[in-house]
């Protein structure tokens, strides 16, 4: 199966040069955001436990919402894929 977008979370995103990096070394898309993912997925978790929410759908929804997100592109392809 092939992936085709990245999806990175927590504090590791904040260094936008190791997040181009990965976009640029696994030659995708990656989105990264939010940051605080490790306890925003434990209160989601806890809200579907106490029916506050549907379910992890209508979760990642609120999150999407809530939290900016950024994009990175692969960038110089070439030179990575040399590297590689």
């Amino acid at each position: 199966r092939q992936i085709g977008t990245i999806h990175m979370g927590g504090g590791g995103i904040q260094n936008e040069l190791f997040c181009q990096f990965i976009a640029n070394a696994a030659n995708r898309p990656v989105v990264a955001g939010p940051v605080e993912a490790s306890a925003i997925g434990n209160a989601l978790t806890q809200w579907i436990a106490l029916g506050e929410i549907k379910n992890l759908t209508e979760g990642r929804e609120m999150v999407r919402n809530s939290f900016p997100l950024k994009i990175y592109e692969p960038q110089h392809l070439f030179e990575w894929q040399e590297a590689y």
